[in-house]
Order: C-alpha cells, then sequence, then structure tokens
C-alpha cells in the first residue's frame, strides 16, 4: 500500500477531513501495547509530520493544541472512515474529492500538505 493512501482516501471523503487533519495519518505496524518500542514508532511518524497516528491492531494517537482538538481529528477521520466503509458495504467504491477538489481546499484554507 502506498504510503499516504490511507491520508488521501480519508481526506477526499468530506472536505472537512483535511482541514480538521491537513497533515494525515500516520500508519504504525503492530507493536506491544505500552512498549518503548511503539513509543518511539509513535513519536517518529508525528515527527514525520502527521497529526494522528493508527496504531495497527491497537488504536490511534493524536497530537494538538487541546484535548477536544485532538479528539476532533480522531472524530473527523473516524466519520470518512464509516462513509468510506458504508459506501463500499452497498457494493460501490465511492469517487471522493478528486486531487484538483483538494489542492483548492489546501491553497484556500493554507494548509500544510
Amino acid at each position: 500500500m502506498e504510503k499516504d493512501a490511507a491520508t488521501h482516501m480519508l481526506w477526499s471523503m468530506i472536505p472537512e477531513t483535511k482541514a480538521f487533519c491537513p497533515r494525515g495519518l500516520g500508519m504504525v505496524p503492530y507493536m506491544l501495547p505500552s512498549s518503548v518500542e511503539l513509543a518511539d514508532a509513535t513519536i517518529s511518524a508525528i515527527e514525520d509530520d502527521y497529526d494522528v497516528v493508527m496504531w495497527e491492531k491497537h488504536g490511534v494517537f493524536a497530537v494538538d493544541t487541546d484535548i477536544m482538538s485532538a479528539f476532533d481529528q480522531v472524530d473527523v477521520l473516524n466519520k470518512a472512515a464509516l462513509i468510506y466503509i458504508s459506501a463500499r458495504n452497498m457494493g460501490f467504491e465511492p469517487d471522493g474529492m478528486t486531487d484538483s477538489q483538494m489542492k483548492e481546499l489546501t491553497d484556500v484554507f493554507n494548509l500544510p500538505k
């Protein structure tokens, strides 16, 4: 899977996903929960310029200025994922926003990616 395929798919589902989580979703492969290795991998993903990190088979980690802003990032990503999953369960691949629509959003709202 391409490095940012999940981020691109989630951003394309609804415009606010890109606005609320402008640096995207980093992925960390399974590691023992609460381990130093998982902490190091999470820090590395955040430093690699992501807002939220998904821990395979475990959960997510978000960084922002306060707990509610961090929650909002996770919440909007979850909403986008549910839209995608619902469409797939109904038998079709959702189109999502085009690359040019997402670029326009990035430019208008001065988003980092």
